[in-house]
């Protein structure tokens, strides 16, 4: 499940991680002009992926807002986001970032390739 493969589990009824994940979030390459996102302005927050999908940062919403969209994403990215792995208990992680009042969690294999993002829910907040 680490790898992103369909689990094979005893406890079918505990969910992960990866259960929850957006499967295709928004994502952009590093190299890419912020004009070339969403009219210069993400409207959205963005992972920044390699050729490989390996994870290299984050674009927040509103991300480089100040630029003239001239600026690469790399230059306004959060490099390094935090991240769990996909076989991560959902329940702990949702309280752990309700907890810390973080809306969204990348989720990647062990050797950083995109899986997904969870979100907390309306629900959750």
């Amino acid at each position: 499940m680490a790898a992103g493969l369909p689990p094979v589990r005893v406890d079918a009824s505990q969910r992960r991680a990866l259960d929850a994940a957006d499967r295709m979030p928004p994502t952009c390459r590093p190299d890419q002009l912020l004009r070339e996102l969403a009219g210069g302005t993400p409207t959205t927050t963005m992972v920044v992926v390699n050729e490989q999908r390996i994870v290299l940062g984050r674009l927040r919403a509103g991300g480089g807002a100040t630029t003239d969209g001239s600026t690469r994403v790399e230059d306004v990215m959060e490099p390094g986001p935090a991240t769990v792995r996909a076989h991560e208990p959902l329940p702990p992680l949702l309280e752990r970032m309700a907890r810390r009042q973080v809306d969204e969690m990348i989720v990647t294999t062990p050797e950083g390739e995109l899986l997904g993002v969870v979100r907390r829910s309306n629900e959750d907040r």
